[in-house]
């Protein structure tokens, strides 16, 4: 197993800082609600430590890089809004933490009303494994739009986020790379997606051509497409 070592001294030296601020803070704290802040704090830092350790461990699957893809010329917020179904998608496994099992997958998109110009609010639904089975949900806020089609996608504070870009765009169909590389662990998703739960084969190998054509699948992945018969 390769460790990362540099990795690690890093990490280990920052939670040290980290964690002796935190002792210095809560020898200061006296009420109950500095107490219950101290609390909280202790409870991330213990978060942050035991996925860094675990990250630098973990072997080094790819030394890769996300690519700097650029969003479709024709794209505006507007047109992205809305519902969408998945009709397939190449994933890493980190990438597929949250779809391993799914089924009618679709996403629905909205601008956040609370937050900046250009912010979005993106919630992945899917059923696990057949079309009957358990309803699963997860709701990110895109943030940080550089540009139209590309923003920063947040699951949860504090945690690292991962570029969001849509690459093509049309009236029915587009397609979504998201990409991370955090300690030198490279997770990435493509997603063909459509207005409706189908979509022209043809299409499809069309919109999937283009985005291998961008190098977007460096671990030379396979698609898989997603069931979406028997769901609506």
């Amino acid at each position: 197993m390769k460790v990362n070592l540099v990795n690690l001294h890093t990490v280990t030296s920052f939670l040290y800082r980290q964690a002796t601020s935190v002792e210095s803070t809560a020898k200061q704290s006296h009420s109950c609600m500095m107490m219950s802040v101290e609390v909280q704090r202790y409870t991330m830092l213990l978060i942050v430590v035991v996925v860094a350790v675990v990250a630098a461990l973990v072997p080094v699957a790819s030394a890769g890089q996300c690519v700097d893809a650029k969003p479709g010329a024709n794209f505006t917020n507007e047109r992205y809004y809305g519902l969408w179904y998945e009709i397939g998608k190449i994933q890493t496994a980190g990438g597929a933490f949250f779809e391993k099992d799914c089924v009618c997958t679709n996403i629905a998109i909205k601008a956040d009303p609370s937050g900046n110009a250009g912010d979005a609010i993106v919630t992945n639904s899917c059923r696990k494994k057949t079309p009957q089975g358990q309803y699963l949900n997860a709701t990110a806020k895109l943030i940080q739009e550089t540009v139209p089609g590309k923003w920063q996608e947040s699951f949860f504070p504090f945690a690292p986020t991962q570029t969001y870009t849509i690459i093509y765009i049309g009236d029915d169909y587009a397609v979504e790379y998201d990409c991370e590389s955090v300690f030198g662990l490279l997770n990435y998703c493509i997603h063909i997606l459509s207005r409706k739960p189908t979509q022209d084969p043809d299409l499809t190998k069309k919109l999937l051509q283009g985005s291998l054509d961008m190098g977007l699948n460096s671990e030379e992945l396979e698609y898989v497409q997603t069931l979406q018969e028997g769901c609506w």
